[in-house]
């Protein structure tokens, strides 16, 4: 018995001086989180997102450098964000995971605005007015009002949710001009949707992710339930026919 005393005394001792100091990489702060109940991750992943700062995906865990450094209770919250079973339960990891202040070396760059043209304040109203739609038909209008933007350097993306940071940045939904103009204005509005899910997911506390929350939901408000979509454009006549109602929306609605 004074053995087994002595030996738990010795693991608790070294429990201490292993948290005496901060993890230094990922391989110690999944040491870590798993001491404090994290299971089912095989993998943790350090990034300089400037936007996420803990997700995960399936085994893997993804965390922003700044977090080495981060108090217990703010590695505890890492942990019920990700075995948390309720909205709640994540929603309250995640606003304690948001007070920890990221050093700026540990950010990426701060978003850069794209160029705006002068032709793009007609699709931006448009894009609103269907945000505002979508919201009110597909959820209950509980999501907030966010900023949308056009970008033209997405080469690959149609569209992307990113989420507010710590630092003043607010949410935003940026869709691809070139979707737009090679896809028609149907295929970017449900890439609308798609976005607004993940909207969604971020202000419901849910990973923001396309596992089976984003699927579920997908499936509900009537888009494809998958990260990416075929495409395939459309007739040239049927992009000019688009065009002019677009423009005709708009313009009766100015």
């Amino acid at each position: 018995m004074k053995k087994f005393a002595a030996a738990r005394i010795n693991q608790l001792l070294q429990l201490f001086l292993e948290f005496d100091a901060p993890p230094s990489n990922a391989e110690q702060l999944l040491h870590r989180l798993r001491v404090f109940g994290l299971k089912g991750i095989t993998k943790l992943k350090l990034t300089s997102n400037r936007a996420v700062m803990v997700s995960f995906s399936g085994s893997e865990l993804r965390v922003n450098n700044g977090y080495l450094d981060a108090p217990e209770n703010v590695h505890r919250a890492i942990v019920q964000f990700v075995q948390g079973r309720t909205r709640a339960e994540r929603h309250g990891a995640q606003q304690t995971i948001l007070t920890h202040p990221v050093a700026a070396a540990h950010r990426a760059p701060v978003r850069r605005p794209g160029r705006a043209r002068p032709e793009d304040a007609t699709t931006l109203r448009e894009l609103a007015h269907w945000h505002q739609e979508y919201n009110r038909r597909h959820f209950g209008g509980t999501l907030a009002e966010i900023q949308i933007k056009l970008s033209g350097r997405m080469k690959s993306r149609l569209g992307q949710y990113t989420t507010a940071t710590p630092y003043g940045e607010p949410a935003e939904i940026t869709i691809s001009r070139n979707h737009i103009r090679k896809h028609g204005w149907a295929e970017a509005l449900h890439t609308l949707l798609h976005e607004m899910v993940h909207q969604w997911q971020a202000e419901t506390g849910l990973p923001i992710d396309h596992g089976t929350m984003f699927r579920t939901k997908a499936t509900a408000v009537g888009i494809a339930a998958q990260a990416r979509r075929e495409l395939r454009a459309p007739a040239p006549k049927a992009l000019i026919v688009a065009q002019q109602e677009l423009g005709l929306r708009a313009a009766r609605r100015s």
